[in-house]
């Protein structure tokens, strides 16, 4: 299965891999976690009923949307989080950004401003399409902005409507462990204080005594997923949006309905200012927001 990123959500990880290498609009929630646009808008797809492959992905990379119309030209791209210069999912970004020519590149996640300074393969092997997103952008004079909302308020909206149990082992489960097979549970033991000190608490996140250590997680972990955390039970589809598992997969499809209404806002603002935009992100996101893409930007 394909490296899906969720990680790229996490600055502090990426920022990490720079040290090695380098020493070397907010929506309603609805239904299944849908946006809500507008009274007689159309809705998002819902995450469960998306046109992927028995795989979960696209038989092509990137899913281009591609639209030009009152002297706009927009492209959107739908990407998957490879880490390998050698894809030919590159060279595909690369020709849509040669022909969009855009003066402002949208990207998914935070950047650490440290990726536009490093090489096309350097910023692909750190950043992934968001890496290579960010040195398009930096060749070729774009302005860069995010199309995701800050981590404290992506925080504080699945707080509204989630438990605050829930919510940490949702990010721990996918931003700290990921969504790596089979995941060396001791070394992300010794770093989860780290991610809970400098991700969520300082993005927000209420301190617990009972959470701040690895085994106060696996406790939360136990109650929320109903099974202990070990290398036999991990299942990194348990955040997945794409599949009916449970809890953590609900939060899921709510948190992407929360950062696609935000995407959607963030294209809306970049053409308001702009002729030509380029949004690359990940394809999961680009395939449930594109009736509202049609319905909002196409002529």
């Amino acid at each position: 299965m394909p490296d899906r990123g969720p990680a790229l959500r996490h600055p502090n990880l990426i920022r990490a891999t720079f040290a090695v290498a380098l020493a070397a609009a907010s929506p309603a929630f609805v239904g299944k976690g849908s946006a809500n646009p507008q009274p007689g808008k159309p809705l998002p797809r819902s995450y469960l009923e998306l046109p992927l492959g028995p795989s979960g992905e696209l038989a092509s990379h990137p899913y281009v949307w591609e639209r030009r119309f009152d002297g706009k030209h927009v492209a959107i791209l739908g990407t998957r989080h490879l880490r390998d210069p050698s894809s030919s999912m590159f060279e595909r970004i690369q020709t849509a950004y040669d022909r969009v020519r855009p003066q402002i590149v949208i990207h998914e996640s935070q950047a650490p401003p440290q990726l536009a300074a490093l090489s096309r393969e350097q910023a692909i092997r750190i950043g992934a399409d968001l890496g290579f997103a960010i040195h398009l952008a930096s060749a070729g004079g774009a302005t860069i902005r995010s199309g995701d909302p800050s981590v404290r308020s992506e925080i504080r909206a699945l707080m509204a409507r989630f438990s605050t149990e829930e919510v940490l082992v949702f990010l721990t489960s996918q931003r700290h462990i990921g969504y790596t097979k089979e995941p060396n549970l001791a070394d992300l033991g010794d770093g989860y204080v780290d991610f809970y000190d400098d991700y969520l608490v300082a993005n927000g996140f209420p301190r617990h005594d009972s959470w701040d250590s690895w085994n106060g997680f696996r406790e939360a972990y136990r109650r929320v997923a109903g099974r202990s955390l070990s290398a036999k039970t991990w299942d990194r589809d348990l955040t997945s949006p794409i599949h009916d598992n449970g809890r953590l997969s609900e939060i899921s499809r709510v948190d992407n309905a929360f950062r696609d209404g935000y995407l959607v806002g963030t294209i809306r603002k970049a053409l308001a200012e702009y002729d030509r935009v380029l949004v690359v992100f990940g394809s999961w996101h680009v395939l449930s927001l594109e009736p509202v893409l049609e319905a909002e930007l196409s002529p």
